[in-house]
Formats: C-alpha cells, structure tokens, sequence
C-alpha cells in the first residue's frame, strides 16, 4: 500500500502539503512555568511523511556521499563535530609548526 503511495508520489513529484508541515507544542520543564525558558518545543511530523523522507534519505544517500568531500561531516553517518575538532586542531598546530597565518571562518 505504502509502496503505490510513493510511487504515485514519486512520479507526480507532489508531496502531500501535510506532510511538509509540523506542529510545535511546549513540554513543560521544572521550574516556574510562567517563564518562556522552562519549556521546550517539539515538532510533531505525520508519520507518513517521515516514513516517505526515510525512504527517500535511504535511496539518495550513497549518490549524495559520493559528491561530499570527506571534510564534510555535518549531517553524515558515522561523521560527529570530534571528527571536525580534531582536523581544526591539526590545523591549528601544524600553523604554529610551520610559523604560518592561519584564518577560520566559521
């Protein structure tokens, strides 16, 4: 059933309007709940549409690493922001070892 639905979806290249949309609804922390900063909010997805965009992420994932530098860790499996500290501080210390300038930009 799931599988016509994509694949009807797929070829119409339409997503249903309702799966491109969330609903944000405050979780009630400790603390004074008069206070903006004692909740958080979290987005409530149709299960359908994430079901769909798991599927797609599944499918296009492999094409989109390929085209990715290996620098390129944000988002990525098996990638995490040590990955990119560690590479930063191996810049950083091969700069001072050869007396180079050094910019970052992030």
């Amino acid at each position: 059933m799931l599988y016509l639905l994509f694949k009807k979806i797929w070829e119409e290249e339409q997503v249903p309007m309702d799966w491109k949309e969330g609903h944000i609804i405050k979780i009630p922390k400790k603390g004074d709940l008069s206070k903006c900063e004692n909740y958080r909010g979290i987005t409530l997805l149709s299960v359908p549409g994430k079901v769909f965009n798991r599927v797609l992420l599944n499918r296009m994932k492999d094409a989109v690493d390929a085209q990715l530098r290996d620098q390129q860790a944000g988002f990525r499996k098996d990638r995490s922001c040590t990955d990119q500290i560690a590479t930063l501080w191996i810049i950083v210390e091969q700069s001072i070892e050869w007396n180079s300038s050094l910019c970052i930009l992030h």
